[in-house]
């Protein structure tokens, strides 16, 4: 782990260094380097050994180059973004805390906030200061390496989210990391310009099981239709499942935000801070990981009503008698039809706002015209949608309207100081449905 010599660190790269810089950190971005940072020059879009002398003004002390250049003391290496990897491993070798590893096409990121409130609760009890846990969107072979040089002896725990948009993702990432305790929530139709077929993203996020501690235990959804697949793939390892039912840990709303969470002879009953009965399945996921780590069931309940789970994710915005729930982080088929189920079971007037969805390769407009279809057979009467989630609108029918350009709706649209009941923003992030929030919140509330 880190602080480190440079000199050490290209040992463990099997490389040659010229000099004994004490490096405190990695950067691959000369903008945020850190004083005491090793700046990783990644070849891309930009080269990035062409910015070796801006990480210098910044603070770095080393950089890891594939390209000698003489600006900082150097490890020289074939490929940077490999070394970068078996730099990760390194680091997790000398972590002697509990790791634990969450995948799945979708609830990673709600699951992990859950899952880091939790262990918090419990460091703190065990006098650690803190945990580490992946931030923002750092779940690729980029992103898991700089998490994995933040680990320091005094962690309690470590949390790492596992993202995949291709084959062979999952298994590089869950090598480098070997959990102790795995969570496998599901396998939807996602990144499917990665993987091609449903089939083959089961067996991609399979692959966490296989890194995962024989001595640890895996957390399985037995609501999934590969829970079967999965179970055998875990072979000798302990199994936890959680679900609706038949599960060790089962879950039942019992409200709006209200969930009561079966943990084998406790009862939990929490409110949790976000809307939708898929953020329950989450927390109950984050439960029964916690739990078989020997978190106590009073640290599991506190945690999941203090978790602070990242902003755009069924996030409930008041304005006057408006309802805006912003859910722009991202989305997937399975995603926003468990948006519409919450918005269809709301009283009063409700709008679902939709944008396109990403990465779904030849399927999306199939996808996009099922979710239009779904949508109405739920009993919503309106639905706007906006730039490519056009065959959201052909499949929903009548009561639907469709603006081609997003700036046309926020020009066009006549109907904002009528809104009132309940709306649900949805759509990927990169349709900028986020900016359809601002325009509902900033202009109803004026």
């Amino acid at each position: 782990m880190l602080p480190d010599r440079l000199s050490n660190l290209a040992g463990v790269l099997k490389a040659r260094s010229n000099g004994q810089a004490r490096v405190t950190g990695i950067s691959i971005d000369s903008r945020t380097v850190k004083a005491g940072d090793l700046f990783v020059a990644l070849k891309g879009v930009r080269n990035g050994h062409d910015y070796i002398q801006s990480a210098r003004d910044r603070g770095a002390v080393a950089a890891l180059v594939s390209e000698p250049q003489q600006v900082l003391p150097e490890i020289f290496v074939d490929d940077t973004v490999i070394a970068l990897m078996v730099l990760a491993r390194h680091f997790r070798d000398g972590f002697k805390h509990p790791v634990i590893a969450i995948t799945g096409s979708q609830g990673k990121t709600s699951t992990r906030g859950f899952v880091s409130s939790i262990l918090r609760q419990s460091a703190t009890h065990s006098g650690h200061p803190d945990i580490l846990e992946t931030e923002g969107n750092y779940n690729n072979d980029l992103g898991l390496p700089l998490t994995a040089a933040r680990l320091r002896e005094d962690h309690a725990y470590a949390v790492f989210e596992l993202g995949a948009s291709k084959a062979g993702d999952i298994e590089l990432l869950a090598a480098a990391i070997r959990p102790n305790y795995s969570v496998l929530l599901n396998a939807r139709v996602a990144h499917l310009e990665g993987f091609g077929t449903l089939s083959a993203i089961v067996k991609e996020k399979g692959q966490i099981i296989d890194y995962t501690s024989p001595t640890g235990a895996v957390i399985l959804n037995s609501d999934e239709p590969a829970f079967e697949l999965w179970k055998q793939r875990a072979a000798d390892r302990k199994i936890l499942s959680f679900g609706r039912q038949n599960a060790d840990v089962s879950w039942k709303p019992i409200g709006k935000e209200r969930v009561e969470i079966i943990l084998f002879s406790d009862r939990i009953k929490v409110t949790l801070p976000t809307l939708g009965q898929h953020f329950m399945e989450n927390a109950a996921a984050a439960a029964a990981v916690c739990h078989v780590a020997g978190v106590s069931v009073i640290d599991i309940a506190s945690g999941l009503e203090s978790a602070s789970i990242e902003p755009r994710r069924m996030t409930p915005i008041r304005v006057n008698d408006l309802l805006v729930v912003d859910d722009t982080y991202n989305s997937s088929p399975q995603a926003v039809r468990a948006a519409i189920d919450w918005l269809s079971e709301q009283a009063g007037d409700r709008l679902l706002i939709m944008g396109g969805l990403a990465e779904l390769g030849d399927s999306a407009e199939s996808e996009m015209r099922r979710l239009g279809e779904y949508a109405k057979s739920s009993g919503l009467t309106q639905l706007i949608t906006v730039g490519s989630a056009e065959a959201v609108a052909a499949g929903f029918g009548a009561g639907a309207t469709h603006f081609e350009i997003l700036d046309t709706f926020f020009s066009d649209f006549l109907g904002l100081k009528y809104l009132k009941g309940t709306v649900v923003v949805k759509g990927s992030h990169s349709e900028r449905m986020d900016g359809v929030v601002k325009f509902l919140t900033r202009n109803k509330g004026a």
